[in-house]
């Protein structure tokens, strides 16, 4: 008995696996991470946004390979420090469903805000302990902060707010993921991230890995080209565990437009399924970009040149494999409902 008793001991010490069945019959693997949580072995995530709890979740069940669902319901508040509503039935959906929910919690965008609530360090208690409230309320799983667009001097600040977010959710095991971009030269949407800092106290890094065209000063082409997002990897990955690191993944392009007698270019945010309508309805054909590792298209009307770097089966295969070629944690899409379904093996 006690050599029976001392081997169950032993083995719950150690990571375990266990098969669990979603609602679509895929086997699930799981395993005991650094919040005392069992979450997936290879995390496929998607965000929600723009949507009602009926789209979220309509939109959900065409993904059977998401494991890790984040619904955009939270964000900083300059008279409340956090506003948004969580809905219970969204939760209740997701766990039925074999997924966990890791809620959004955004900064608008907002440097001033973000300065005025985060510079006070007690407001970094008072919103921890709201949200802890509201997240053991409704069984939420975690939390992805998605702070963008900071101040340089906030870079501590944001360290700090993290790190009080850890010690409140850790006693009941709730994750902390925090988004950041891929490093560029930009001070306020990559400048003021401690990746390091960040990668130590957080549960789960989200390299974003797209906007490649804005950061480098709205140049045309890729939203990702698959060289600049490896680079990315290499570099965060000096400071932040493999283990830890998850590879945010486009699911928009952009359409470049170039008036052939001006020069002057516009831009366009287009989905898959919005490309892909354009696809059939000129008659294009794609064209694999070697440079880039995706394909491509364009065509000339009215005198305006259109150029869109293809976001599909092909491109996101490839940053699978990177996902692989660097044993990362998992991908994250952003955002649920703007892809087409032929994707979704990929992430299986």
């Amino acid at each position: 008995m006690i050599l029976i008793l001392l081997l169950l001991f032993l083995s719950s010490c150690h990571t375990y696996k266990q098969s669990e069945q979603n609602q679509q019959g895929n086997p699930k693997s799981y395993q005991i991470d650094g919040a005392g949580k069992a979450v997936p072995e290879r995390i496929v995530m998607g965000w929600n946004a723009f949507g009602t709890t009926d789209t979220y979740i309509e939109q959900n069940h065409v993904s059977p390979n998401l494991n890790v669902v984040s619904p955009r319901w939270l964000s900083l508040d300059s008279e409340h420090l956090i506003t948004g509503e969580v809905d219970p039935a969204y939760v209740e959906w997701a766990h039925q469903s074999g997924k966990q929910v890791w809620a959004f919690l955004g900064n608008q965008f907002d440097p001033e805000l973000t300065d005025k609530l985060l510079s006070d360090k007690n407001n970094h208690v008072k919103m921890a302990e709201k949200l802890e409230k509201v997240f053991v309320e409704h069984k939420i799983d975690g939390i992805n902060v998605d702070f963008e667009n900071i101040k340089m001097e906030n870079k501590d600040d944001f360290v700090s707010f993290v790190r009080q977010l850890k010690k409140s959710f850790s006693p009941h095991g709730i994750i902390v993921s925090v988004d950041i971009t891929r490093e560029n030269p930009d001070p306020y949407w990559s400048g003021s991230y401690d990746r390091a800092e960040l990668g130590k106290i957080a549960d789960y890094i989200i390299m974003m890995g797209y906007d490649e065209d804005l950061g480098a000063g709205e140049k045309i082409g890729s939203v990702a080209s698959l060289p600049w997002v490896e680079e990315g990897i290499q570099r965060l990955i000096k400071d932040v565990p493999p283990s830890k690191v998850i590879l945010a993944v486009p699911f928009y392009m952009r359409e470049w437009v170039t008036n052939l007698k001006t020069k002057k270019e516009t831009r366009y945010d287009r989905n898959m399924l919005e490309v892909d309508e354009i696809i059939k309805d000129k008659g294009l054909k794609k064209k694999w970009d070697k440079n880039v590792k995706q394909n491509y298209v364009e065509f000339v009307e009215n005198d305006e040149k259109h150029q869109i770097w293809l976001e599909d089966k092909e491109s996101l295969q490839q940053r699978v494999e990177l996902v692989n070629k660097y044993d990362l944690k998992g991908t994250a899409a952003w955002f649920i409902g703007q892809e087409t379904p032929e994707i979704w093996p990929v992430f299986h």
